[in-house]
């Protein structure tokens, strides 16, 4: 890790910390991506954001992991809707969140 921020800097790239909502953003269209198109509506993007601007508001969500809050938020939503179709896609995003925190802590 040293290596490469000696790199970034001397190539002056700047590197931001990603947020809980480019988190969502990435979450939401994954998901919509695999739904029907007559079912695309169904997740209210809006509603999403708003959501997580009301966990922003606590001072309990700012430990959680940006990526963490955002499959989270878009998990309940889905839970609320009971919608089978929602529920695989969840249930796929998190299985690939979990294998992608258990490679990294390997390496």
């Amino acid at each position: 890790m040293r290596m490469e921020k000696i790199v970034l800097e001397k190539v002056c790239w700047k590197v931001k910390a990603t947020t809980a909502f480019q988190f969502l953003q990435l979450y939401y269209s994954l998901i919509q991506e695999n739904l029907p198109f007559e079912r695309r509506n169904n997740l209210n993007f809006e509603r999403l954001e708003a959501q997580l601007k009301a966990c922003h508001c606590r001072i309990i969500f700012s430990k959680a992991k940006p990526s963490v809050l955002a499959l989270s938020i878009i998990a309940l939503e889905i839970q609320a809707q009971q919608c089978v179709e929602l529920t695989e896609g969840i249930e796929c995003l998190q299985k690939h969140s979990k294998d992608y925190c258990s490679n990294n802590k390997k390496l």
